[in-house]
């Protein structure tokens, strides 16, 4: 037993330097705790795939799989139905990458969450060492992927763009303005073929960048500064769509039309009960923005979705925890050294700012935010995250 363990456990004082040496050894056995423990979530994870969950919440991945299928002669494809848009880009390019033949769910859903929960890993690895919460958050984050998005289906595909935003935020290379031009740019490149809104996101991160270093340079943040910067970042929206009304007449009309027909396709549906319905009747953008406000704060915290039963409450968990995260580095913005955890924190906020516009039901949101992992996890893991719980957690606190 070293010395410096030996006076820990004695209740001796330790100087600097020894609570030093103590902080790594157990930030180093927090990490290992967490990277052994991924490959159990992920096993668990299969297991529900396998086994327990039922197909109508893997919809769009069947669809997907269909379509592979008969594009490479697996199935028999008389009388299927194929989609076009995001389905199409997406079976083409799974269909391209089949050398396998992979011809089932459970195939594809095996073969993909291997290869990238371990890419999951080495990020992790990668990343500051966690507290208890934070190890429960991005193990929760792991089964989410493993369950939802690391399988065939068009959310592995985001994934991977979010991946690439990542490789641009860890470039090294000095110019902040740079990497979040090249962030956007792969966000503007994803709206070129396969999900059009993302043209949306990458104009909101350039927007949420300049607001946060405006806000970065203030010496105090307080309370009231983080309701300054939601309130101008609403405001934000506002302007979008007002200028978008008078040069882009018709995709106005579509954004602002958008939940009213998903009220359409939804209304009755039994599988899609989490669909998020506006609550205040009404046109125009005042009405809009009404909306906009309320239906953010109900994705933000979904306690309607906890209200449902005790199936949705590991993803209100899940959501609340990614609130407390992003609304805990919103009121340090002006202390954060470090400037990836600064652009990554302005490509999350983008993202978001659009999904509250674009994502039709609680499902959806929750998959599609869990396929932001590569950036969520540079948000999570850092020193501006830990929050205290265990005794040791407290004494390393307050050093």
């Amino acid at each position: 037993m070293s010395d410096v363990r030996a006076r820990h456990m004695h209740g001796q004082p330790l100087d600097r330097r020894q609570l030093r040496v103590l902080r790594t050894r157990w930030e180093t056995r927090n990490k290992n705790a967490l990277l052994a423990c991924i490959l159990p979530v992920m096993i668990i994870a299969k297991c529900m795939v396998a086994f327990f969950l039922p197909d109508k919440y893997f919809y769009d991945n069947n669809r997907i799989l269909g379509m592979v299928n008969a594009t490479l002669g697996l199935q028999d494809s008389s009388g299927m139905q194929e989609w076009e848009g995001s389905y199409r880009v997406a079976s083409d390019l799974f269909a391209s990458l089949n050398f396998p033949r992979l011809s089932t769910m459970l195939d594809w859903s095996l073969c993909l969450g291997v290869l990238l929960t371990a890419l999951a890993a080495v990020l992790i690895m990668h990343a500051d060492a966690p507290d208890l919460l934070q190890s429960l958050f991005i193990l929760a984050t792991v089964g989410l992927l493993n369950i939802y998005i690391f399988t065939i289906g068009k959310d592995v595909i985001q994934f991977a763009f979010f991946f690439g935003v990542y490789l641009v935020l860890i470039l090294p290379i000095n110019s902040s303005t740079l990497k979040i031009l090249l962030s956007a740019g792969v966000l503007y490149y994803e709206s070129t073929f396969f999900r059009e809104y993302y043209i949306l996101i990458a104009a909101l991160v350039l927007a949420v960048y300049a607001v946060l270093q405006f806000f970065r340079c203030r010496s105090e943040l307080h309370v009231g500064s983080v309701l300054l910067i939601v309130v101008i970042l609403l405001g934000l929206i506002y302007i979008m769509l007002a200028v978008a009304s008078r040069i882009m007449p018709d995709e106005y009309d579509q954004v602002l039309s958008l939940r009213a027909g998903y009220d359409e396709a939804f209304d009755g549906n039994t599988d899609s009960s989490t669909f998020i319905q506006n609550w205040v009747a009404g046109e125009g953008l005042p009405i809009f923005m009404v909306n906009y406000v309320i239906n953010a704060f109900r994705m933000m915290i979904p306690i309607e979705l906890a209200m449902r039963g005790a199936y949705y409450l590991p993803f209100f968990v899940f959501q609340t925890l990614v609130t407390f995260y992003l609304v805990n580095l919103l009121r340090q913005i002006n202390r954060i050294k470090d400037p990836v955890l600064f652009l990554a924190l302005c490509v999350f906020l983008g993202y978001v700012l659009a999904s509250f516009i674009f994502e039709p039901d609680f499902g959806s949101w929750t998959r599609h935010e869990a396929a932001t992992f590569p950036v969520l996890l540079l948000l999570v893991l850092n020193r501006y995250q830990r929050v205290p719980l265990t005794s040791r957690e407290h004494e390393f606190a307050k050093e």
